[in-house]
């Protein structure tokens, strides 16, 4: 088997996710005795960026006896979907799931619903603050073919509805052989002596590219034993490479189902696109013939644009943009004076993380919100200035939107007036004394103004 390396140990809602000895999993969701199983979830994945839900479905070989194969359809639902209420000095949650499976032409080959109930001791787990999500496994047979998934959830208290589709092509895996299976992502993985319990990752989109990503993936064979070996690519559609690897020695192919995990490597901070991950099988003699592919499986494997891309592209405006957030204008000073762009970034992300709500999570809703809040500024108050540099841009960049807007002229009809009413009675009121929209704040701000994450 390809060797990869065991990982910190893991919290009890990843451990069980799915286990294996001496090469053969053992799964409580196992319904065909003529194949291994592959993972089954842990309860929760942690790490979530996303607040909509995310679906994985991957074809492996069901019998041997017939072309029928066993699809796992994966479902993460994250916490911040869902709506908690209290109950019992618990916060509690339910959802409804509708999967449905078409084929080519549309006709509804299936079509099921299930409801599944969800339940927290702590109110910040329940809101989000943790990153959990609830994964959901079913499994079923198809024929070789291709055929469009589609999952909703409806979430029972804010009646809100998620959806997402998956197209899957199932291949034949006892017609054309050595065959591999679908590929899944894994984001954890610990060994227990010849046991190991994994977290599997769902969905395309790779957030969090800080923590280490493994692949699961099934061989079939019918000539045992046999030895091959593996490599793996990640490129976009023009021939990009992001990164790339190969099996370090040979795999004994000791049964016709086998199953492997890889490591997979990428540079630090990769450019956000969309990928396709290629994992091929070789022969192996003396050397790994890499020229020669007996078979090949793909997936996509995407980096999200995020915020944090578009704002880094101009980092020394974005730290300049701190100044409605930072305790005083020395810490502005400080990050600029670092000696190079990437010690500039480092103090930039390390001041970020210390104000992350959710620190257990890819996802920094603080961070999102403040740069949100500056580029709303910037298209609503600009004046002669960029808008986050305006007062009325500085005021909504601190407190966001008002509560109530009043809009009159001065006594002597020289000035246009605009007064925000805040929660708490709070008012800023604003003078444009040019005609030409430049409103100036008629008072100071409050001592130790400066803008705080509020959910």
């Amino acid at each position: 088997m390809v060797r990869c390396i065991p990982i910190r140990t893991l919290s009890m809602t990843g451990l069980l996710a799915g286990l294996f000895t001496a090469g053969v999993l053992t799964s409580a969701i196992a319904q065909q005795p003529q194949r291994i199983p592959p993972p089954q979830p842990a309860a929760a994945q942690p790490g979530d960026m996303s607040s909509t839900i995310r679906v994985d479905a991957l074809a492996f070989r069901g019998s041997l006896f017939d072309d029928k194969a066993r699809v796992d359809l994966y479902l993460a639902v994250p916490y911040q979907s869902m709506e908690f209420q209290e109950y019992n000095k618990m916060f509690a949650a339910q959802y409804r799931v509708t999967m449905a499976i078409r084929d080519t032409v549309g006709r509804k080959l299936l079509d099921t619903t299930f409801t599944r109930q969800v339940a927290e001791a702590d109110y910040g787990t329940s809101r989000g603050k943790t990153g959990k999500a609830d994964i959901v496994q079913r499994s079923f047979t198809l024929r070789p073919g291709t055929y469009r998934i589609e999952v909703t959830v409806t979430d029972q208290f804010s009646r809100r509805d998620y959806t997402q589709t998956k197209t899957l092509t199932v291949s034949d895996f006892n017609d054309e052989l050595p065959a591999l299976s679908s590929i899944l992502y894994v984001s954890e993985i610990e060994q227990r002596g010849s046991r190991y319990s994994i977290t599997p990752f769902i969905g395309d989109a790779i957030w969090n590219l800080e923590n280490p990503l493994f692949i699961f993936f099934e061989t079939y064979a019918e000539r045992v034993p046999q030895q091959v070996g593996f490599s793996w690519k990640i490129a976009q559609k023009d021939g990009r490479l992001l990164s790339s690897g190969v099996s370090g020695s040979a795999e004994t192919l000791k049964e016709k189902t086998q199953q492997h995990f890889m490591r997979l490597t990428y540079p630090p901070r990769p450019t956000a696109g969309t990928y396709s991950l290629t994992v091929r099988m070789h022969p192996f003699t003396t050397v790994l013939d890499t020229n020669e592919t007996v078979s090949m499986t793909t997936r996509p494997f995407i980096i999200p644009r995020t915020a944090t891309t578009a704002i880094l592209s101009d980092l020394n405006r974005a730290i300049r943009q701190l100044r409605y957030v930072v305790p005083s204008q020395s810490d502005i000073d400080q990050i600029l004076g670092a000696p190079t762009e990437a010690d500039r970034q480092a103090l930039f992300e390390d001041f970020w993380k210390k104000l992350d709500p959710t620190p257990n999570t890819t996802r920094n809703e603080a961070f999102e919100d403040y740069y949100a809040r500056i580029e709303y500024a910037n298209k609503v108050y600009k004046s002669y200035n960029e808008g986050w540099l305006t007062d009325m841009g500085m005021i909504y960049i601190i407190y966001g939107e008002p509560m109530n807007i009043e809009r009159y002229t001065s006594q002597t009809g020289s000035a246009l007036l605009v007064r925000w009413t805040y929660p708490n009675s709070q008012t800023f009121t604003f003078e444009d004394n040019t005609g030409f929209g430049d409103y100036r704040l008629r008072s100071a701000l409050p001592p130790g103004a400066r803008y705080q994450y509020k959910r």
